[in-house]
Formats: structure tokens, sequence, C-alpha cells
């Protein structure tokens, strides 16, 4: 494989997950080096460009170099470079280019390709709305949610002071961090679901989202098992929701005014396989007062049993607490 592309320093080991985080960060390595001359001993630094280990590594499977050889990796990038390195690396028969060469519009174009190659409808991906980046304000709307996507999937993370910069011109080693978390994501995400553990159990998952005056929990009971499971069900009930208050007082209930069939019911779930719940709860409290700011608690449980579950591993996998605030 290719590896030309090393400047000034060999890198020993592999990227770990510490290095991949700082996706567009700024900042340069410096070694240490001693003269041969024993007798004076002058020290001198090589500085080496904080985007080189991503640049290596994409270096080493794929043929990039070509494109890289002699840039600054702190000029600003050229249409038909970036989309050259996309057919080099992670789409070959890419034809698109990004509306712009800012970092919004090229995170942007960075996130639709992965959802492309992954397969998942970009807009119908569900994020929790957060400010993600102190700047998070100055991003054009129309790419706010797949800035968002991105960040979810570690492909950009923001500069090393926090900030996402998002009308900065896009340069080459940002380029090169950015195709490197790229085929990462996809890489992960295009993975068949294999059990992670020797030992098999469920997990509970949440996520929320404000929306029109409405809290919207997404949830899902997932199987790590590598055998299909029976679930039971004592009820016609799936699920519970209680929402508490910053005092601990309970302003919501899912069950409540609700009547469920009494009966007995199984379900069998795949290995790898997700059960998916979804609740909405109109922000109005058990008083008929309707809540627009304040700090909640959402208790989820799946109301199920297995017989390769005990008591106390029920308890843990087959629920979930979502901590959340109304302004």
């Amino acid at each position: 494989m290719k590896n030309i592309l090393l400047r000034k320093i060999i890198l020993t080991g592999t990227l770990c997950t510490a290095i991949i985080i700082p996706t567009i960060a700024q900042g340069a390595n410096a070694q240490s080096i001693l003269s041969k001359d024993l007798e004076v001993s002058p020290i001198y630094y090589k500085v080496n460009h904080w985007s080189d280990n991503f640049l290596n590594e994409l270096s080493q499977k794929y043929e990039v170099e070509a494109v890289f050889k002699d840039k600054d990796l702190n000029a600003t990038i050229t249409m038909e470079d970036f989309q050259q390195l996309i057919k080099l690396t992670l789409d070959t028969e890419y034809s698109n280019k990004p509306d712009a060469l800012t970092r919004e519009a090229i995170v942007h174009e960075m996130t639709k390709i992965w959802a492309l190659k992954t397969e998942n409808n970009l807009d119908e991906i569900m994020t929790i709305k957060m400010i993600i980046y102190p700047d998070t304000g100055e991003i054009d709307s129309n790419y706010s949610h797949s800035i968002t996507v991105a960040y979810m999937k570690k492909i950009a993370m923001g500069k090393g002071t926090g900030l996402f910069d998002p009308k900065a011109e896009t340069t080459y080693g940002e380029l090169a961090t950015l195709i490197y978390n790229t085929d990462i994501a996809i890489e992960q995400d295009s993975q068949p679901i294999i059990n992670p553990i020797v030992r098999g159990k469920f997990e509970t998952r949440a996520t929320y989202e404000v929306k029109e005056d409405k809290v919207i929990f997404d949830f899902e009971l997932m199987s790590h098992y590598t055998k299909p499971v029976t679930l039971t069900f004592g009820s016609g009930q799936s699920f519970e929701l209680v929402i508490t208050d910053a005092l601990g007082k309970e302003v919501y209930r899912f069950a409540d005014g609700k009547a469920f069939i009494q009966m007995i019911r199984e379900q069998i779930i795949n290995p790898g396989e997700e059960l998916k719940f979804q609740d909405v709860w109109d922000m109005t409290n058990k008083e008929g007062v309707k809540l627009t700011s304040g700090k909640f608690k959402a208790q989820i449980k799946i109301l199920a049993m297995s017989e390769e579950t005990d008591e106390k591993d029920i308890q843990n996998e087959f629920s979930k607490v979502i901590e959340f605030s109304l302004d």
C-alpha cells in the first residue's frame, strides 16, 4: 500500500478514538531532535501538520498521493480536487459537487455521501436539538440537520477550540481528515450487526425531540443475542413512560386514561433486531397546565420478560432514563 505522504516522521501504532474526535482541529505536533554532533548537541524542531496522521492513513488505503503531493495543507481546496478525492476514496462514481467550499457545505456533502453509501435516508434520521458548537447559530439552516448527523457519526466534531467556523473555507488538511472520518463511519454503518459481547443481553436506547410544543420520544429494545429470543408481555401494554419534574413530582404517565387488553402475549426478537416504540407528551402536566420551561426526567420501561434474562438484568436492560429541559 502507498505510504509516500509520510511527512518528516514515521508514525507508529494506529489511530485511536481520541485522535478521530478533533476532526477539524488546528495546531501542530513538534518533535525534538538532537544533532549528531555530540560535542555541541544543538536542539531543533521538526514541525508536522496536525492532519498528517489522517493523511498517512488515507495513503495506506487509497491512491491519493497524486492529489496531495506538494500541497499546502493549510491552503483552500479546489472543487476539482474535492471531486477527484471523493472518487479516489469514498465513491468511485461520484459526480456531484458541494454548493461551496465552506466548512458547512463540505460537511453537508460528506454526510450526504455517508447516507448514500450506508443506505440511510438523511432526512429521516432523528436528531436531538442541541447546541453542538458555540457558533451553531451561524450554520446555514439548510445544513444544520446534516451537520448534526455528522457530529453524531463523528464525521466532523469541530475545531480544537470547539468552534465549527461554518463560513470558513475548507483546507486540504481538513478535507483529508473529513474523508478519513467519513470512510470510518461508512465502514462501521455498513457492517452487519454482530453480537459485540460473549454473553447476550438486551439494550434499551432512547432519544427525544422537542417539536411544535410537544416532546417526541423514540425508543427501542435491541437484542444482542446470537439466537432468536422470545419476549413475554403480560398485557397489551408494551411500555411505560413516566415524566417527573425537577422536584421529582410526576407530571405525565403514558398509561393514564388508557385501557389495555389483559392477556399474555409473546414476541420473538431475532439477533440484532429492535422493537421500536414512540410516545408523545404534549407538555401538559396532570393538572392540565402547559409546561414551557424546567428540567425533567423521563423513565422508560419496556414491559417484557425473557427466560434468558434474570430479574436484576431486566431492571437494567429493559429501562432507560432521559433527562431533558424545556426552554
